[in-house]
């Protein structure tokens, strides 16, 4: 409204300069005195159309420029309001992240290992489950206790941890995080999923895990209907990144034997029993030496190291060795697992196969 206002004044002025000057445009006689008859001349006098529509066109131009003004004058406002806004949310969180760190309340410190991180779609009995997880460096503070961790939770949903994760103080502890969610959080099986995990420990308390995105690796598919054929077991293969592979004779160029090891977190899913582990196999090479059998139970992933010998079918020793693993159980059972990339050991290994010890 003052804008306008404004316009209407300064049309008023500008309509009352014209009532001296219109008689002196056309040239009609006036007395100067401010009588009625005066008055009522300057008020009916016959002005060129010019004027007339100089002083409209001015009136516009003058209503333009204060609405513009105060159009900009708002938005200015409008926008000083939201970074004010904005600044009094970051010093708020900047506030609640130092009184944070000033607490003395036992509290839980994570990084992921990038490489070692995966969900994927599998099931429980009947139901769809999602298995999300990995490889986590964890570490505590304001504590002198072990803190075991016994419950995870994503967006509010709980899930148990499968694996027994003690972390202990004072040092950087290698863990396992693995969760199993009924139902699945997300159902897309190829796109990675972004998640903040928070876990419990045993004093209920809760500790919010580092915001990070689980790449999506192949898994079962959703249940399927009870008339369709029930699934195959199939097992799946996480080794750690440290995993490498080597000869392990004195002369590999007379006796080529070689090896691969490393750390495996292994699990089976759509079995109803445990299964016993008797062997492992490499396409197109024979496996010598002794194997030490292990059991693998319904939905419970094992974590444990491993050295399968073997003789042919290696790559050179400067190179990585891409090979796919196939176990064998003690029915003649074969799961096959993907595909994994070992790096080559900087210092080879010379072992008595048969003996098991190193050789000097």
């Amino acid at each position: 409204m003052i804008p306008i206002i404004i316009s209407l004044a300064t049309g008023i002025v500008l309509g009352a300069i014209f009532m001296f000057l219109g008689p002196w445009l056309t040239g009609t006689s006036i007395h100067p005195s401010f009588s009625l008859g005066w008055l009522k001349l300057a008020l009916f006098v016959f002005l060129p159309m010019w004027v007339t529509l100089v002083v409209l066109l001015v009136t516009v131009i003058l209503a333009g420029l204060f609405l513009r003004q105060r159009a900009r004058t708002a938005e200015e406002t409008e926008r000083r309001k939201h970074l004010e806004d904005q600044i009094a949310k970051l010093n708020q969180e900047h506030e609640a992240e130092i009184e944070k760190l000033n607490s003395k309340e036992p509290r839980l410190h994570g990084v992921w290992n990038n490489s070692q991180t995966f969900w994927h779609l599998g099931r429980k009995g009947q139901e769809p489950m999602m298995q999300i997880g990995g490889w986590i460096d964890l570490t505590s503070s304001n504590t002198d206790e072990v803190i075991y961790l016994l419950a995870a939770y994503i967006d509010g949903q709980r899930s148990d941890i499968f694996m027994d994760v003690a972390v202990k103080p004072n040092i950087v502890n290698h863990d396992q995080v693995m969760l199993f969610m009924v139902p699945p959080l997300e159902t897309d099986a190829t796109k990675p999923f972004t998640a903040t995990v928070v876990v419990e420990d045993q004093y209920n308390r809760k500790h919010e895990l580092p915001v990070h995105t689980f790449r999506a690796t192949p898994g079962q598919p959703p249940p399927a209907p009870a008339n369709i054929e029930k699934p195959s077991p199939a097992l799946h293969a996480s080794w750690r990144g440290d995993s490498a592979w080597g000869w392990a004779t004195a002369h590999p160029e007379e006796d080529p034997i070689y090896m691969v090891r490393g750390d495996v977190t292994l699990l089976v899913d759509n079995i109803a029993e445990p299964v016993i582990i008797t062997g492992v196999e490499i396409e197109g090479a024979e496996s010598v030496g002794n194997f030490d059998n292990f059991q693998l139970n319904p939905n419970q992933p094992v974590t444990r190291g491993m050295r399968v010998y073997f003789r042919g079918k290696a790559p050179k020793g400067t190179e990585d060795y891409a090979v796919q693993l196939v176990f064998k159980d003690l029915r003649g059972n074969r799961y096959p697992t993907v595909e994994h990339r070992f790096k080559p050991l900087p210092i080879p290994e010379r072992i008595d196969i048969q003996r098991g010890h190193h050789l000097s």
